[in-house]
């Protein structure tokens, strides 16, 4: 699931090559980081007494990454404001029922 950069030995690397989009790191469903982030909530709530430094690491590195990618996306477009109908903006004294 890393892109090929990202893979030095065991480790992984976090020096950003330029242009890199993390388009192999951006899906949805079932094949994308909602399975990943789900699992590794699993991982978490399974230490019990003691913290497994290695699931830390993962999300730690699993946070660089999310930040990574967002960094590339465009900022949100608020949603557009629903328009005021006419028949709103008229006398609200005509009954619901005569309204159409």
């Amino acid at each position: 699931m890393q892109p090929d950069w990202r893979k030095e030995g065991d480790s992984l690397v976090r020096d950003v090559p330029r242009g890199e989009t993390w388009q192999a790191l951006r899906k949805g469903g079932t094949s994308g980081m909602y399975v990943l982030i789900v699992g590794l909530s699993w991982w978490i709530k399974a230490q019990h007494a003691e913290r497994d430094p290695n699931a830390w690491t993962v999300v730690d590195d699993l946070l660089w990454v999310i930040q990574e990618m967002k960094k590339g996306m465009a900022p949100l477009v608020p949603a557009p404001q629903k328009r005021v109908r006419e028949d709103d903006k008229e006398d609200k004294k005509v009954p619901l029922s005569k309204r159409t």
